[in-house]
């Protein structure tokens, strides 16, 4: 992705709620004058991340309105559903539940990965026991 601008489009800063804070023609004079590097800015100005230096970033046409914008700054790391999963022998006799592969892993030291595969039949045991998700509302609706 180029990260030069059009002629009229400026860099603008705005601070972590949305207010709008100044104007900058170049990343180089937004760089010059908050010391934020170059780097940030035009990543955060072209979509590459949400902040820059502490500052949302936008590149803008010169004449655009300098209301505030609305923000979410919400991470969507670790914001997944999570996947119950049965322990069983490997007579199909169930051992354990878990509330998630992780919470699996980190209880028996079984990666994940492992895990992960046993469960969606990539293979067909980790850690000597067979694995199966366990049914709930939720994954019932999904299929």
């Amino acid at each position: 992705m180029s990260r030069t601008i059009k002629a009229g489009h400026v860099y603008r800063q705005y601070s972590r709620d949305g207010m709008y804070i100044a104007d900058y023609k170049s990343s180089r004079l937004a760089y010059e004058a908050t010391g934020i590097s170059l780097g940030s800015i035009a990543r955060a100005a072209h979509g590459e991340r949400k902040t820059g230096g502490g500052f949302l970033w936008r590149v803008v046409p010169e004449d655009a309105p300098k209301d505030p914008i609305c923000v979410d700054l919400t991470s969507r790391i670790g914001y997944h559903d999570k996947r119950p999963l049965i322990q069983m022998t490997l007579e199909g006799e169930p051992v354990a539940e878990f509330i998630s592969i992780a919470h699996a892993s980190r209880s028996l030291g079984i990666s994940r990965r492992s895990l992960s595969c046993a469960v969606t039949g990539a293979q067909k045991t980790a850690g000597g026991y067979i694995w199966k998700e366990k049914e709930t509302g939720d994954n019932q609706e999904k299929k």
